[in-house]
């Protein structure tokens, strides 16, 4: 994986999946701007966004990721204690599944930018080996 690999997480995918969010146009132009890139996500984060996405939306992601214009990589569940572990330490700001499983993806492929306009939680996440995760979208 490049340097340039990026992470995406729930809300970029719900943002540019759902042409009537406040953030589509942003997620739209911010997606031509990572041409070239690969673009990563995990399961979790897949899961997530078909909760927040209308069917149509949510069948155009499934088949977007499966034309290949998104990776999706599993969580390893030998990592399901650390994954308590970190979870606890951010409780205080409800750190979810989603997130925390693309903290651990991080890790295991070395890749720091996440596509995101999480900032309370992102902007605070250390990962497992003590790296920060860089945002590299910002709805607002």
């Amino acid at each position: 994986m490049k340097s340039t690999d990026t992470l995406a997480d729930t809300g970029f995918l719900v943002a540019l999946f759902n042409d009537g969010d406040a953030h589509h146009a942003g997620a739209v132009a911010m997606l031509q701007q990572l041409s070239g890139r690969r673009l990563y996500t995990v399961w979790e984060v897949l899961t997530e966004a078909g909760h927040l996405l209308d069917d149509r939306a949510w069948l155009h992601l499934l088949r977007w990721a499966a034309a290949g214009r998104l990776t999706v990589l599993a969580s390893d569940p030998a990592d399901l204690s650390e994954i308590a572990d970190f979870t606890e330490r951010y409780a205080d700001g409800g750190a979810d599944l989603a997130d925390v499983a693309l903290v651990f993806a991080a890790d295991r492929t070395g890749i720091y930018n996440v596509l995101t306009g999480d900032r309370k939680d992102f902007d605070r996440y250390r990962s497992p080996r003590g790296q920060r995760l860089k945002r590299i979208w910002v709805k607002d």
